[in-house]
């Protein structure tokens, strides 16, 4: 965890996390007045209603959520709701800001599908990277979950398959030998200053530095009719049009989940894709592979009939129509055409200029909101394409925002109104996706 606020746990870009957040602290946010013992610690929170779409709809706000449940009992709730911009209160808690003058070796570990802390891992190593030039700081980040790299042994990934013991890996090659070899003086310590596993064409990636200097920048340009193309799109006055109803969001994941799965990284978007409020864009069919290696940035510019809004940019490999299922396939897979999720981020739109002031929309004004996803490590196969789609909710995974500028912790269920939306993608107005491609 680096910054509660802008992108581990709590908040994505602005955006509170509900489902985590109403989840961790019904548990860990009660107070604890005496010392605990494992049989009389604070117990899980029973939630009335075991579909988790249907439990934060139908409880109709956050206000309304936090006055039925927690009241003023869980003092980390209440300096949610005190504290709504990126202010002193969140600073103080940021880590990065301490990440200087560091004397040890590090290695910082994390993983690319790590559903609470994908943001951290990047930030912590960069900083140190910038604040700490001097410092023996490598970096190692894998196809895992939340602490995957030690709690299993990192074959596969919800449907995602790696054909080796990625785990296993690290903590024979990197994980025991940096420590042998920094604490005890044993043997060799052979590490790169970025060891990356690269998922699509599942191999263990060296590089000198993070992002590898063996890049190139590109632009990835939305077009008319959802094609998603390299050259830029031409032409004027051309967008996608389409209305935002809070009061029936985009759900974070297809199906009914009790609790927010790890999984929905990676998880199928052709549920997202029916829908007529998720715009896709996609590649023609890849000719050669493509590897992205580190950050991802959304580049967007839209409009709004409403004075704030939400932004989901979501980063998928849609694999060929010949695909074959797994074998065994218990689940019923159908691999042909699957829309893998490879990485997908928030941005609360208010905050589009500054996470310290935030600034209301200007109705049916074409703005921009540009915004970081964490970084990637990912090949798309020749044969497969390169997808991306962009809505406005992602519920309950992040709260839903009213489309109207104000204080959101302050919102009544009356506040949460429809929007048209405009995504623009022509000569003068040119959405598009910034990446980070390896040069073969």
């Amino acid at each position: 965890v680096t910054d509660w606020f802008l992108g581990d746990d709590f908040h994505h870009n602005g955006a509170l996390f509900l489902n985590d957040a109403f989840r961790f602290m019904s548990g860990f946010g009660v107070p604890r007045p005496k010392p605990i013992t494992p049989d009389k610690g604070p117990k899980a929170f029973q939630f009335p209603i075991q579909d988790n779409y249907r439990f934060y709809l139908e409880a109709g706000s956050v206000k309304n959520l936090k006055e039925k449940y927690f009241g003023d009992s869980i003092k980390f709730w209440n300096d949610l709701f005190a504290h709504p911009n990126y202010d002193d209160f969140w600073k103080a808690r940021l880590i990065t800001s301490h990440l200087t003058d560091v004397k040890p070796a590090v290695m910082v570990v994390g993983g690319f599908f790590d559903a609470e802390d994908a943001y951290g891992t990047f930030a912590t190593y960069k900083a140190i990277e910038k604040q700490s030039p001097k410092a023996n700081n490598i970096l190692v980040a894998g196809p895992w979950y939340h602490g995957g790299w030690v709690r299993s042994d990192g074959s596969t990934f919800g449907d995602m398959k790696f054909g080796q013991n990625t785990s296993t890996y690290y903590q024979e090659n990197l994980e025991l030998p940096f420590f042998k070899y920094y604490l005890k003086g044993e043997g060799t310590f052979n590490g790169a200053e970025a060891n990356i596993f690269i998922s699509g064409s599942n191999q263990w990636k060296k590089f000198s530095s993070w992002p590898p200097a063996e890049t190139e920048t590109k632009n990835l340009y939305l077009h008319p009719n959802g094609k998603l193309s390299f050259a830029k799109a031409s032409g004027a006055n051309s967008f996608d049009e389409y209305v935002s109803d809070p009061n029936a969001p985009v759900p974070y994941q297809n199906g009914v989940q009790a609790r927010r799965t790890r999984e929905y990284m990676v998880d199928d978007q052709r549920f997202a894709a029916r829908r007529p409020d998720v715009k896709t864009y996609q590649t023609d069919v890849l000719t050669e592979d493509i590897t992205l290696t580190g950050p991802v940035l959304a580049n967007l510019v839209v409009s709004t009939t409403g004075t704030d809004a939400d932004y989901v940019v979501k980063l998928i490999d849609v694999f060929p129509e010949n695909e074959p299922d797994p074998v065994p396939n218990p689940k019923g897979i159908m691999m042909g055409g699957y829309q893998m999720l490879i990485r997908g981020e928030i941005m609360r739109g208010k905050f589009r200029n500054s996470f310290e002031k935030p600034e209301a929309f200007v109705p049916g004004a074409i703005t921009k909101v540009n915004y970081a996803l964490p970084d990637v490590g990912h090949t798309f196969k020749k044969g497969h394409r390169i997808m991306i789609q962009i809505q406005n909710s992602w519920f309950p995974l992040a709260d839903r925002n009213p489309q109207k500028f104000m204080n959101i912790y302050e919102a009544e269920p009356s506040d949460f109104q429809k929007a048209t939306h405009k995504i623009y993608h022509d000569g003068t107005n040119s959405s598009f996706i910034n990446v980070t491609v390896l040069k073969p």
